[in-house]
């Protein structure tokens, strides 16, 4: 009985001890995308919300340029009349998912959905779990989550909008979209 309770303590105090000693690992908000992760106040946020409108692609315009590392989460809200009849869609976009065939800007993300891209370098989107090289589309609906943009230099970046439909030119409406950026 006695061994047990010598064997418990000096359990207890190697473990006491390789808590006190081991240096912590780094906090995932050391970096802007787990700034992201954590919810930690952003660096930059559009201070109101600006419309992507449903007929044509719109970029983004910051007053703070877009480099290696920097994480993002765009937040939207709206609708798309994708015909001339009135046919109404969920910036969210719906299932069943875009095909490959027939011109959709983003095979596999839902049709209709708000989508993005970047002009060079490339983007990790979490909902998607890979990177979107650059002018490849990728879904980002009412709420993208969080994103990394990864560059190896070159020019600089350009974060376009668009709808995932196969004919832009009968749609109307949009969306009220604001970027919020990590860095």
């Amino acid at each position: 009985m006695q061994a047990r309770s010598i064997i418990s303590a000096a359990t207890v105090f190697t473990l006491a001890l390789t808590v006190t000693l081991l240096p912590a690992g780094p906090a995932m908000a050391d970096t802007a995308l787990g700034s992201c992760y954590d919810s930690a106040p952003m660096q930059h946020q559009d201070p109101v919300a600006w419309l992507a409108p449903g007929r044509q692609q719109a970029t983004w315009t910051s007053p703070i340029n877009i480099i290696h590392s920097d994480a993002f989460r765009v937040r939207a809200q709206g609708t798309v009349q994708v015909d001339l009849w009135g046919t109404t869609k969920s910036i969210a976009g719906e299932l069943p998912a875009a095909p490959t065939a027939g011109g959709w800007p983003a095979p596999g993300a839902p049709r209709y959905a708000l989508i993005a891209r970047v002009t060079t370098g490339s983007m990790w989107v979490k909902k998607t779990r890979r990177d979107h090289g650059p002018n490849s589309w990728f879904p980002v609906g009412t709420d993208s989550d969080c994103m990394l943009y990864s560059s190896n230099g070159g020019p600089a970046p350009q974060l376009v909008f668009t709808y995932n439909d196969n004919n832009l030119g009968d749609n109307s409406g949009g969306a009220a979209v604001v970027v919020q950026q990590w860095f």
